[in-house]
């Protein structure tokens, strides 16, 4: 069942134009980083607060397709390329929040017996 549009002005597939011009909701609606997100508490976290640095990338990506005569890619191309696992394996252990610490503790004092 659709309901009719009682604005003239007011385009029925509202949603569509949305995620086609927003790019805070392609990038938060991507299904690659969703299912990148998906993968541990600590890639959610990443996925969540990484959207400025994702979206400098791609202006970067987009300036050098200008700057060599090429066309360039649309946001929605850009995060189907998988920018967060470039960039997330890139990251030293510790940025990541994986350290060896859970699985070896430091004594903290070492006794003489």
């Amino acid at each position: 069942m659709t309901m009719q549009n009682g604005y003239p002005g007011f385009s029925s597939n509202w949603w569509t134009n949305i995620l086609r011009e927003d790019e805070p909701a392609q990038y938060y609606g991507s299904p690659t980083g969703i299912s990148f997100g998906q993968g541990s508490p600590r890639r959610r976290r990443y996925f969540s607060n990484a959207y400025e640095d994702i979206f400098k990338d791609y202006l970067g990506a987009t300036g050098s397709a200008m700057y060599a005569g090429q066309e360039p890619m649309s946001f929605m191309q850009f995060l189907e390329t998988d920018p967060w696992t470039k960039r997330y394996s890139s990251l030293p252990q510790q940025a990541r929040g994986a350290t060896g610490m859970a699985a070896n503790p430091r004594t903290r004092f070492l006794y003489n017996f």
